[in-house]
């Protein structure tokens, strides 16, 4: 199961607020449309993928979504690092070909959701695997996605 939320307040393991939850979680994201309804499969900005790191990128402040750079290397469980998703529909903005994604963290068996900075959290995977593996995982939770909007 996903576990998502923030660690409880002074030791307390109570559901509410922003506190750990042990029951199903839904986490949001805003996808590109494919022709069939579903999110579009790529390792671009808006896609149902991971963006892997372009070490000639000339842009020191370019973000990507893991350190990996080919398929072969790793992407690590705790390094904050994989796809972005969030807790909350709120201030969540799309424009034509995009539409808003549900899915139930309670069935991400291969991804822990990390939180990262209140709301977003991160996919990370539950165990050491190449990119490759990576976004072969993303992609089998297609069918999971739920397009809200």
């Amino acid at each position: 199961m996903a576990r998502v939320g923030y660690p409880p307040a002074h030791g307390s393991d109570y559901n509410g607020g922003n506190r750990w939850s042990a029951s199903p979680v839904k986490l949001y994201r805003v996808m590109k449309v494919a022709a069939d309804g579903k999110p579009l499969v790529g390792t671009r900005r808006n896609m149902l993928g991971v963006r892997p790191t372009d070490p000639t990128s000339p842009d020191p402040k370019r973000k990507f979504d893991v350190a990996a750079v080919h398929g072969s290397e790793p992407v690590l469980p705790g390094a904050r690092q994989g796809l972005s998703a969030s807790a909350t529909t709120a201030g969540m903005r799309f424009t034509r070909g995009e539409a808003v994604f549900e899915i139930d963290g309670d069935g991400l068996t291969a991804f822990t959701a990390t939180p990262d900075r209140p709301p977003h959290h991160v996919l990370e995977p539950v165990r050491p695997m190449t990119l490759d593996e990576y976004q072969a995982a993303l992609v089998a939770t297609r069918d999971a996605w739920v397009r809200l909007a």
